[in-house]
C-alpha cells in the first residue's frame, strides 16, 4: 500500500522525536490500545504493545508501536486491495460499482512530534456522523458478546399484540438483552405478548429500517436471530469506513446515506433537514465519492445516456414502434437541445440491438410533468454523471427500500432542500424559480458558495435518539468487503 510506504519513510525520519520516550508517554499509548474495542485482540499491535511492556530496546519499539497505532487509527483495518479487485469485477460483469476513498492528509512527522499521545489520538477521532456514539454502540455489543450473547429464537408462527404463547417470554428476553425492551410498568403475563412488549418490538424493526408494525413475521424473526458477533462485525466495518470520509468544516454540508435511503442536509454541523430518497438500484449501483455542488437546473432535460438507449430503449423500441412518442422522448441529431429532430421510423432499430454498431443519435426528454428529471436538478460534475434530481414517480417514496434509479439520487421534495440553499444564496428567489418552473423554460443557476455533497455507505449507525441502526446492504459490500 502506498499510504504504508510513505509512512514507514517519514517513520524514520521522526525516530529522534522520541529517542527517549516518558514514562508517561509510553502509559498514554499503552492505555490508547487497551481501550480501543475496534483493535482485534490478536492483532500485531497487541503482540507489540505486550513486548514494550518488557523491551529492552525502548526507543525501538515504542516507535515502531506508535507508528502501527497511528495507522489503525487513521485508516482502519478495510483490505481494500481485495475489495477493489471486487469491484473491478463487477465492472467486467457490466456492472458499474465505484467507492472513491478521501485519504486524511496528515504530516505524520508532526504527528509523532507531539508530547502528548492522548491528545494527538482524541485530534485523530473523526467527529461526524456520531463515530463516537457508533463506538460506544460497539462496547455494549462487545458487553452482550461477553455474557453469552442472545442465542437463537426457535421458529414459531407470526406473533401478534394480545396471543399467549410460550415464545413471549422468549422473546421479551432476547429483546431486554438487545436493550429494545425496558421493562413495564404494569404487571404482565409472562407469555402474553402486551403493549409493553410490542412497543419494544417496534422499536427493534425501526432500528433494522423495515416496517415497524409490532407483528413478528418470518422477516422480523430473521433480525432477531442475528448473531452478536455479526453485529459486532458490521460495525466495526462502518467504523472504518467514516475513516475514510471527508473531515468537513464547510458551514453547510449534504450527506446521502445509500443504505439508509434519505439525505441529510446540515448546518453548522446541525442537522437541518432529513429527505427520502431513491438510490441505484443493484445493477446500477449509485457510485460512493465526494464533491462540491456547483449549479442546479430548472426545467432540466433528461439526455439518456448510451447504455441505456442500448440495453432499454432499443429492443422496447423493436417490440414497440410508439415507445419514445409513449414516453415523449425525442430523438436528435447531437447533444443540442435545439438540434435537428430525427424520425423514429427512419431508424432501423435492430441494426443497433447488439454491440457492433453504436447508435448515432442522441434521445432526449424536454422539460415537463413527466420528464424523467422533474422539475430541478442539483450538479455537481463528476465523472460519473450523477447528480440529485427530482421525480415524476412520487409513490416510490412510499415504500422502505428505495433502490430503483440508474445510480442517480431521486429526491422527494426537491424545492424543500432548494428553499435551504437559497437561504445562503442573496441571488436565489424561491418565488422566481416558482415562476420559471411554470415557465417550462430551461434555466442554470450557479451555488457560489461551496456546499459539499458526500454520497456515502453507511450499512450501520447512530441516529439522534442515540439508538443503533442497522440498514439495508444493497450492494453486498458488507459481504465483500472484509477487515484485515
Amino acid at each position: 500500500m502506498q499510504v504504508k510506504k510513505i509512512f514507514l519513510i517519514l517513520l524514520c525520519s521522526v525516530n529522534f522525536l522520541f529517542s527517549s520516550p516518558s514514562t508517561e508517554q509510553v502509559n498514554q499509548l499503552l492505555s490508547a490500545i487497551k481501550k480501543d474495542v475496534t483493535l482485534n485482540p490478536r492483532s500485531s499491535i497487541h503482540k507489540k504493545a505486550n513486548i514494550l511492556k518488557k523491551s529492552t530496546q525502548l526507543e525501538r519499539d515504542f516507535n515502531q508501536l506508535y507508528y502501527d497505532f497511528l495507522v489503525h487509527t487513521i485508516y482502519g483495518e478495510i483490505d481494500w486491495k481485495s475489495f477493489e479487485l471486487y469491484l473491478s469485477n463487477n465492472q467486467e460483469n457490466h456492472i458499474n460499482s465505484h467507492w472513491l476513498k478521501t485519504p486524511l492528509n496528515i504530516n505524520i512527522n508532526q504527528l509523532m512530534a507531539h508530547k502528548n499521545i492522548t491528545q494527538t489520538l482524541q485530534n485523530l477521532e473523526p467527529k461526524a456522523y456520531h463515530y463516537k456514539q457508533l463506538r460506544l454502540a460497539l462496547y455494549k455489543l462487545y458487553k452482550i458478546k461477553w455474557q453469552g450473547g442472545w442465542g437463537k429464537l426457535p421458529p414459531f408462527k407470526t406473533l401478534k399484540k394480545g396471543q399467549s404463547r410460550t415464545i413471549v417470554n422468549k422473546l421479551r428476553k432476547r429483546l431486554s438483552i438487545s436493550g429494545d425492551y425496558k421493562g413495564c410498568a404494569s404487571k404482565v403475563s409472562k407469555n402474553y405478548y402486551g403493549t409493553c412488549l410490542q412497543k419494544a418490538v417496534k422499536i427493534f424493526q425501526k432500528r433494522h429500517n423495515v416496517l415497524a408494525d409490532g407483528i413478528v413475521g418470518k422477516g422480523t424473526q430473521k433480525l432477531l436471530n442475528i448473531s452478536v458477533e455479526s453485529k459486532i462485525k458490521k460495525v466495526l466495518l462502518n467504523i472504518d469506513r467514516i475513516k475514510w470520509l471527508p473531515r468537513r468544516t464547510n458551514p453547510r454540508h449534504i450527506v446521502v446515506n445509500i443504505p439508509e435511503y434519505m439525505l441529510h442536509y446540515y448546518e453548522y454541523g446541525k442537522e437541518k433537514k432529513k429527505l427520502r430518497v431513491i438510490v441505484g438500484d443493484t445493477k446500477h449501483p449509485t457510485p460512493i465519492f465526494s464533491d462540491m455542488l456547483s449549479y442546479l437546473t430548472l426545467n432540466p432535460y433528461w439526455k439518456v445516456p448510451a447504455s441505456i438507449i442500448k440495453k432499454e430503449i432499443v429492443p422496447k423500441m423493436i417490440k414497440n414502434p410508439n415507445y419514445l412518442k409513449k414516453h415523449r422522448l425525442e430523438i436528435h441529431k447531437t447533444w443540442e437541445e435545439n438540434s435537428s429532430i430525427i424520425s423514429s421510423k427512419s431508424i432501423d432499430w435492430k441494426l443497433y440491438l447488439d454491440n457492433e454498431i453504436k447508435f448515432p443519435y442522441r434521445i432526449m426528454q424536454a422539460p415537463s410533468d413527466k420528464n424523467a428529471l422533474g422539475r430541478i436538478k442539483f450538479k455537481f460534475p463528476n465523472k460519473f454523471a450523477v447528480y440529485l434530481h427530482d421525480t415524476p414517480t412520487k409513490h416510490l417514496f412510499k415504500k422502505k427500500k428505495r433502490a430503483f434509479s440508474h445510480g442517480c439520487v431521486r429526491l422527494s421534495k426537491p424545492f424543500s432542500l432548494l428553499q435551504s440553499l437559497a437561504k445562503d444564496e442573496p441571488h436565489i428567489s424561491t418565488e422566481i424559480i416558482s415562476k420559471i418552473i411554470k415557465s417550462k423554460k430551461k434555466k442554470e443557476i450557479n451555488i457560489t458558495k461551496d456546499i459539499p455533497i458526500d454520497l456515502v455507505y453507511l450499512t450501520t449507525w447512530v441516529n439522534d435518539k442515540n439508538q443503533l441502526i442497522f440498514g439495508d446492504d444493497i450492494y453486498q459490500y458488507d459481504k465483500y468487503q472484509t477487515r484485515k
